[in-house]
């Protein structure tokens, strides 16, 4: 093996490595924007919960469209959760069980964890 050999190995062993280890710090962002997103989802929550409680203990009437802005909020953080746990298994080449909800290889053809054919 000649050194020219050993230089173009090396380099793509580099481009393999970097191109990994930009995926792993990606799906690494993407996990915390999930956690970000949940907190905000749950504060979401709490805001409804106290719109909620604050008619009924006030015996007032419980009116839906006074808090849609706030359901509406709650949908659209639920729909960027959705999208961001999407892109992480695409990054990962993953893919949920239909069954038990676990991550498989792509192209698994049974499930790792409870045998389910996909």
């Amino acid at each position: 093996m000649n050194f020219d050999n050993i230089v173009d190995k090396a380099k793509v062993t580099f481009e393999d490595v970097y191109k990994k280890a930009e995926t792993v710090v990606s799906v690494q962002k993407q996990k915390i924007d999930v956690y970000s997103l949940e907190a905000k989802l749950s504060k979401s929550y709490e805001i409804l919960g106290k719109l909620c409680y604050d008619a009924i203990r006030n015996d007032e009437p419980f009116d839906a469209e006074s808090v849609k802005p706030v359901t509406d909020d709650i949908a659209e953080k639920i729909q960027l959760i959705e999208n961001t746990k999407e892109e992480i298994l695409k990054a990962k080449n993953k893919k949920l069980c239909t069954k038990c909800g676990a991550q498989i290889e792509k192209n698994g053809v049974f499930c790792s964890k409870c045998g389910a054919k996909l």
